[in-house]
Protein backbone atom coordinates (compact mmCIF):
# COMPACT_ATOMS: atom_id res chain seq x y z
CA UNK A 1 0.00 0.00 0.00
CA UNK A 2 1.39 3.08 -0.97
CA UNK A 3 0.63 6.57 0.82
CA UNK A 4 -0.44 9.88 -0.30
CA UNK A 5 1.30 12.65 0.56
CA UNK A 6 -2.03 14.69 -0.02
CA UNK A 7 -5.00 14.41 2.87
CA UNK A 8 -8.34 13.17 1.95
CA UNK A 9 -10.46 15.36 0.08
CA UNK A 10 -13.20 14.55 1.82
CA UNK A 11 -11.85 15.31 4.82
CA UNK A 12 -11.29 19.05 3.34
CA UNK A 13 -14.19 19.53 2.16
CA UNK A 14 -15.61 18.74 5.75
CA UNK A 15 -13.87 20.89 7.25
CA UNK A 16 -14.32 24.36 4.94
CA UNK A 17 -18.46 22.87 5.01
CA UNK A 18 -18.23 22.90 9.21
CA UNK A 19 -16.25 26.51 8.99
CA UNK A 20 -18.74 28.31 6.45
CA UNK A 21 -21.47 26.44 8.58
CA UNK A 22 -19.76 27.88 11.72
CA UNK A 23 -19.34 31.17 10.08
CA UNK A 24 -23.50 31.00 9.09
CA UNK A 25 -24.43 30.18 12.09
CA UNK A 26 -22.79 32.88 14.04
CA UNK A 27 -24.08 35.34 11.69
CA UNK A 28 -27.75 34.29 11.89
CA UNK A 29 -27.96 34.36 15.74
CA UNK A 30 -25.84 38.03 15.53
CA UNK A 31 -28.71 38.82 13.12
CA UNK A 32 -31.45 37.36 15.15
CA UNK A 33 -30.05 39.41 18.23
CA UNK A 34 -29.68 42.62 16.92
CA UNK A 35 -33.37 41.47 15.88
CA UNK A 36 -33.98 41.40 19.70
CA UNK A 37 -32.42 44.05 20.16
CA UNK A 38 -34.43 46.50 17.93
CA UNK A 39 -37.65 45.21 18.71
CA UNK A 40 -37.32 45.54 22.37
CA UNK A 41 -36.41 49.49 21.37
CA UNK A 42 -39.15 49.77 19.46
CA UNK A 43 -41.03 49.10 22.50
CA UNK A 44 -39.27 51.26 24.89
CA UNK A 45 -39.39 53.89 22.77
CA UNK A 46 -43.38 53.87 21.88
CA UNK A 47 -44.13 53.19 25.76
CA UNK A 48 -42.23 56.21 26.55
CA UNK A 49 -44.17 57.92 23.66
CA UNK A 50 -46.94 56.84 25.42
CA UNK A 51 -46.46 57.79 28.88
CA UNK A 52 -44.79 61.40 27.93
CA UNK A 53 -48.20 61.84 26.06
CA UNK A 54 -50.22 60.73 29.14
CA UNK A 55 -48.10 63.34 30.91
CA UNK A 56 -48.57 66.14 28.64
CA UNK A 57 -52.83 65.15 29.38
CA UNK A 58 -52.60 64.65 32.78
CA UNK A 59 -51.00 68.92 32.82
CA UNK A 60 -53.19 70.21 30.96
CA UNK A 61 -56.24 68.56 32.94
CA UNK A 62 -54.23 70.25 35.97
CA UNK A 63 -53.72 73.56 33.79
CA UNK A 64 -57.72 73.63 33.12
CA UNK A 65 -58.62 72.18 37.08
CA UNK A 66 -56.54 74.97 38.40
CA UNK A 67 -58.19 77.88 35.90
CA UNK A 68 -61.42 76.32 36.77
CA UNK A 69 -60.89 76.69 40.55
CA UNK A 70 -59.83 80.07 40.38
CA UNK A 71 -62.88 80.99 38.71
CA UNK A 72 -65.01 79.71 41.38
CA UNK A 73 -62.91 81.01 44.30
CA UNK A 74 -63.19 84.34 42.53
CA UNK A 75 -67.34 83.55 42.06
CA UNK A 76 -67.07 82.94 45.82
CA UNK A 77 -65.44 85.62 46.98
CA UNK A 78 -68.37 87.74 44.77
CA UNK A 79 -71.25 85.83 46.48
CA UNK A 80 -69.99 86.31 49.75
CA UNK A 81 -69.76 90.18 49.52
CA UNK A 82 -73.05 90.54 47.81
CA UNK A 83 -74.14 88.19 51.04
CA UNK A 84 -72.78 90.47 53.24
CA UNK A 85 -73.98 93.42 50.67
CA UNK A 86 -77.44 91.88 51.25
CA UNK A 87 -77.35 91.12 55.15
CA UNK A 88 -76.54 94.96 55.42
CA UNK A 89 -79.31 96.18 53.65
CA UNK A 90 -81.69 93.65 55.54
CA UNK A 91 -80.69 95.33 58.67
CA UNK A 92 -81.56 98.46 57.88
CA UNK A 93 -85.10 97.69 56.58
CA UNK A 94 -85.46 95.85 60.05
CA UNK A 95 -84.46 98.79 61.60
CA UNK A 96 -86.66 100.99 59.38
CA UNK A 97 -89.86 98.28 60.03
CA UNK A 98 -89.34 98.53 64.09
CA UNK A 99 -88.87 102.30 63.95
CA UNK A 100 -91.96 102.63 62.02
CA UNK A 101 -93.90 99.95 64.39
CA UNK A 102 -92.56 102.04 67.22
CA UNK A 103 -94.07 105.39 65.96
CA UNK A 104 -97.32 103.95 65.04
Amino acid sequence: MSQRSVGCPATSVAVQTGAIISVLAAGAVSAHMQGVAAARAAREEYASRVLAQQLDDAVAACHEWADHAKKLANENERLIAENARLREVAEQRRGVIQRMRSAA
